[in-house]
């Protein structure tokens, strides 16, 4: 199987199942030594947000033995490194009224708009988008 350098994921749902799904995909590249670079657009930027997280109806999953989509997303960025970006859309942010200082910075490693993230993963094998 040929080595994938980099992907991109798209993270635009405030549903921690989304969030779920993004991760796992994520630490699957990461296991493989992939660039993984995740853009979190309009309600999916309340996954960056610092303070209490409410797992809605993913708690019943949790519960059940899945991983904590949260908890997943603390891990991704600490153990990923270099190998890992995740970017806060700065559009939204502002078109929102939103402050950045709201942003977890443990969980947020840039602030960028589409076109940097379109720069970013121009080279990446492929794209991927939870919603």
């Amino acid at each position: 199987m040929p080595a994938i350098d980099k992907i991109g994921i798209i993270v635009y749902s405030d549903d921690p199942k989304s969030l779920a799904m993004a991760m796992n995909l994520g630490q699957v590249a990461l296991a493989m030594d992939t660039e993984v670079v995740v853009y979190f657009t309009f309600d999916g930027l309340t996954h960056l947000m610092a303070g209490e997280k409410d797992l809605g109806d993913f708690e019943r999953m949790v519960e059940a033995g899945v991983p904590d989509p949260y908890e997943m997303l603390g891990d991704f960025v600490e153990t990923g490194g270099d190998l890992v970006t995740t970017v806060a859309c700065t559009t939204t942010i502002d078109m929102l009224g939103w402050d950045r200082e709201g942003m977890d910075d443990s969980v947020t490693t840039e602030f960028a708009g589409a076109a940097a993230f379109l720069d970013e993963t121009s080279d990446a094998a492929h794209v991927f988008s939870f919603g």
